[in-house]
């Protein structure tokens, strides 16, 4: 059984503002979903590719590609030596070929799908990769509600595949995520919450408690 863990994320469109809050984060945990946005797949835009090359921390990278076309930037993201690269089912590119070349690049490949995306588009290749991303709400900004049905999802995902790592971004905080480990999730995926309070890291220890209690 996989051990249940908090990931944080950070999407800005501005370098500085990612470089800060990766700056707090890298002292929390080992590590950190950075999400990247093209303003194709999903409505929103995040720091260029060319600025995240600069960004140097201490904590292992996953990177969140909300992008058409995955291909044109998980070469870039393995230089930069991250662990993990996710790409959306509902991108343009062929997801086994996608799946082939993130492994071919020494990251793990993980897979993400939004909300009203069926599962039976990811079943295919749950055997194939190393973490499913399910999608809390409609992917492209912060601080939106979380969708309820997101449980019946994982609990799905789960019956398909029981052994399945799954991660929930969206809409998760400490009134969300106890249903969420208790559904089956094993990595909660904290972004606005974190932020939005007075302390990072009293945040951080609410969803260290939930993970804790449940």
């Amino acid at each position: 059984m996989a051990i249940k863990s908090i990931v944080p994320s950070v999407l800005t469109k501005n370098f500085e503002e990612l470089e800060r809050k990766v700056r707090i984060l890298e002292n929390l945990t080992d590590v950190i979903q950075i999400d990247i946005m093209d303003n194709e797949l999903v409505p929103n835009i995040s720091v260029k590719v060319d600025e995240i090359k600069n960004l140097v921390t201490k904590s292992k990278l996953e990177m969140h590609l909300m992008v058409k076309r995955p291909s044109e930037y998980i070469e870039t993201f393995a230089e930069m030596g991250a662990a993990r690269a996710i790409f959306h089912i509902e991108c343009s590119e062929d997801a086994f070929e996608t799946i082939n070349n993130i492994r071919k690049l020494n990251m793990a490949p993980g897979i993400a799908i939004n909300p009203p995306t069926s599962i039976e588009k990811i079943q295919p290749f749950l055997n194939i990769v190393d973490i499913v991303l399910v999608m809390g709400v409609n992917p492209g900004f912060q601080g939106q509600s979380f969708i309820p049905e997101t449980l019946d999802k994982v609990r799905a995902i789960k019956a398909i595949k029981n052994d399945t790592i799954i991660e929930v971004d969206g809409g998760v905080n400490p009134e969300t995520g106890p249903d969420l480990v208790k559904a089956g999730v094993d990595i909660l995926n904290v972004g606005s919450y974190l932020f939005n309070g007075k302390s990072v890291e009293d945040s951080w220890e609410q969803m260290q408690k939930i993970i804790r209690e449940n």
